[in-house]
This record gives C-alpha cells, structure tokens and sequence, in this order.
C-alpha cells in the first residue's frame, strides 16, 4: 500500500465540468495518491467522465505528459474529446493506416497538427507531394527528418497523447511516460495493456468492469491458454481490490436492479428516477 505525498486539490470537481457524486470523488482522490489503482465502473456510472477529471488533475499536478490508451480506436477518441473540452493539450496518435479515416477529434491529430504547423522547407515539401504524389529520393530524405523533428516538437508540448493499446508502440512515442491511463482495460488482452505500460509508468490507472464484456480473442487455444483473462482481472486475482462508481444515471432504476443484485452485490445506486 504505497501512497504517495502529493497535495491534493481543494475540490475534484472541474468547473464548468460534470460534477462529480461521491463515490466519483473518492475515486479520483485515492487514484492520485497510488502508483496503482483499479476503478470498476458499471454501466452508465460515468467512468470517462472520472477518467477525465483524473487526467486533468495529474497533469495539473505533475506538469507531465500523461498516456491515456484504450484497446478500440473509438474510445480513444471519445476521451480524446473530453479532454480537449477541459482545456488539455491533447495530441491523438493514430496508425499511419488510419491517417484518412475521419473521426470525431480529427483536429487533435498529430499528422494535422505537422502540418498546420509547417513552415518553410517542410511546408514546401508537403506541398510538393500532395501536387506531385511523391517526392525525390533526396527529398524524401528531408521529408522523413523534417516531419521527425516536428513530431517530436508538437509530442513535446503535449499535455495528454491519446492512443489505442497497440499505437503506443508506436516509433514516434520512443519517450518516456511517468503516467498511464488505459480505459476498456478489461476489453484488452493483458499483453495488449503491457504496451503503454512498459513506457516507464511510475503511476498506472486502469478503468473498466470485468463484470462486462472482456477481450476479444478469435482463436480459441488462445483464450484457453489464458489470453482471455484482462490485466486488470489478473490484478483482482492477486488481491487488489478496485475502486468501483455506484451512481448509475442511464437506465432506468428497474432495470438496474438485476444487474445490481447479479453483478454488484446490490451497490448500484441510482443517479435517475423512474420519471427521468
């Protein structure tokens, strides 16, 4: 049970933000103070709102790039998108296969933010290349160091980097991350979590519900060897006791019942009434 000496904020709440309820709160408070925390959200209890304001808090705190992944490209983005409405730094990484496909924080993506922030040889070249359709042996040369150097330079100044799993192995993030977070961590097979972590995590939160659906693992060897089990169900296994959200505010109370009873031992309260 290591703790860490950090002084905490007055309020977790982020104005102008979501309000958090009190089990939101205790959440965020006990994750800054520990080098490993599980939070267990049911369904519709508000994890990427707390996962948010967690981010917030440490980037306030450490004045450190932090990592946040998730195993699907979707997730990713809709953190993404929180973040950028509290005002973070965020730069999304995505696969260089991905680059044209269009998401919701397409604006956050770092092979935009190079070229916004071109200027003068690089600018040339990329302009030459949307004209021509490929550039010179020399050129290409350049290129590939003049978009380097400007990667490094927009990753640099980032406050968050947002990426799946798998993309934080990605070449352009060869740095070091005090911090990670991975939502859906328990919809990720464990070495697929291992990824962001091995990037020098002195600090790691995983948020997910191992009650809900787990990784999806298509040969079934696979997952009879194991690859079935999430990192973060590992962890419970060896005795770490998640940190789990009880309000839940998107069905309807009698709907909530089963699940409470069946999954949650009965903790799940509700944050809507039948009317709502």
């Amino acid at each position: 049970d290591i703790e860490f000496n950090v002084p905490l904020p007055k309020e977790f709440s982020i104005p102008h933000f979501t309000q958090l309820n009190t089990s939101q709160s205790h959440a965020v408070e006990s994750v800054l103070q520990r080098p490993l925390s599980l939070i267990q959200g049911p369904p519709g209890t508000g994890k990427t709102v707390t996962s948010a304001t967690i981010i917030y808090h440490l980037s306030k705190l450490h004045k450190d790039r932090i990592l946040v992944c998730a195993p699907s490209n979707v997730a990713v983005d809709h953190l993404a998108s929180k973040l950028r409405d509290l005002g973070l730094k965020v730069v999304r990484v995505t696969a260089k296969s991905r680059e044209d496909v269009e998401s919701s924080v397409s604006d956050l993506a770092l092979h935009k933010l190079v070229r916004r922030s071109s200027t003068g040889q690089l600018r040339k070249l990329l302009k030459l290349k949307e004209d021509v359709g490929e550039l010179s042996a020399k050129d290409t040369k350049t290129f590939v160091k003049l978009v380097k150097k400007a990667e490094s330079e927009i990753l640099k100044k980032a406050d968050v980097v947002c990426c799946t799993c798998v993309g934080a192995g990605d070449k352009r993030l060869d740095t070091k991350f005090r911090t990670v977070l991975i939502d859906e961590s328990t919809q990720a097979s464990e070495p697929e979590c291992l990824i962001p972590i091995v990037k020098g995590a002195k600090q790691i939160i995983l948020v997910g519900d191992h009650q809900q659906l787990g990784p999806v693992i298509l040969e079934r060897k696979a997952g009879d060897a194991g690859l079935k089990q999430s990192l973060f169900e590992r962890l419970i296994s060896l005795g770490h006791i998640p940190i789990r959200l009880e309000v839940q505010y998107r069905m309807n109370p009698h709907l909530s019942e089963l699940p409470s009873n069946m999954f949650y031992e009965g903790s799940l309260q509700n944050g809507v009434t039948i009317e709502q």
